[in-house]
């Protein structure tokens, strides 16, 4: 758990994204603190991405958790397993209609979040980095 958070800490800290976000915080100390929490935060996928599958497995032994190749490519199509079919599978027949509705907007707004991190991270690069080199003379407010 020590290593894997120790790479969590540099993982998260290393990129782009993070690296701008961190450049922004208000003093140094917030910048400290955000990058040891999005460290931490590194191990809250072992339980909303597990935790999930094994319930769904759980719960689904004839589909989600097919035992043979036969019975896998009957249901999925898959030779290797049916797991990507556990959380649709877990969604579809646990959540309620409206919830499902929440559900699809929580992960369009995650995945737009995500992209706007990345075309905002894509335009510093291109600013800082190509665009002096196609205008030698360029000003600073261009």
């Amino acid at each position: 758990a020590v290593v894997s958070t120790q790479s969590g800490h540099y993982g998260r800290g290393a990129d782009q994204i993070m690296a701008q976000r961190v450049l922004s915080a208000k003093s140094l100390s917030h910048a400290q603190g955000a990058l040891v929490l999005a460290g931490y935060l590194k191990l809250l996928p072992l339980f909303l991405m597990v935790v999930p599958g094994m319930v769904a497995r759980a719960l689904f032994p004839d589909t989600v958790g097919c035992a043979t190749e036969e019975t896998c490519m009957n249901f999925c199509d898959s030779k290797a397993g049916c797991s990507n079919l556990a959380y649709p599978e877990l969604v579809m027949t646990l959540m309620p209609t409206g919830l499902r509705g929440i559900m699809i907007a929580v992960m369009l707004a995650a995945l737009m979040s995500d992209l706007t991190s990345i075309f905002n991270s894509a335009s510093t690069l291109f600013t800082m980095d190509v665009w002096p080199l196609i205008r030698r003379n360029a000003k600073t407010r261009e």
